[in-house]
């Protein structure tokens, strides 16, 4: 699965919008939708952050998207 994918299935686990997710992480709605969709992938800290907010590790949020492994 890739990280995009992951994404947004933990988005919606949480019943968030898009919208509430990017407030919560101080972000724009196009900087979250970009990950949703593989056009980009959060910083470190952003990681970080929604490890955090999903309650998952960071090898657990990244490491089923093989691609990203190799940025």
């Amino acid at each position: 699965m890739e990280l995009g994918e992951q994404l947004q299935k933990l988005r919606e686990q949480k019943n968030m919008s898009r919208e509430e997710l990017a407030q919560e992480m101080n972000v724009s709605r196009q900087a979250e939708y970009k990950w949703e969709n593989n056009k980009g992938y959060p910083d470190i800290e952003n990681l970080i952050k929604l490890s955090n907010l999903y309650n998952i590790t960071l090898d657990e949020l990244i490491k089923g998207d093989r691609s990203f492994q190799k940025k």
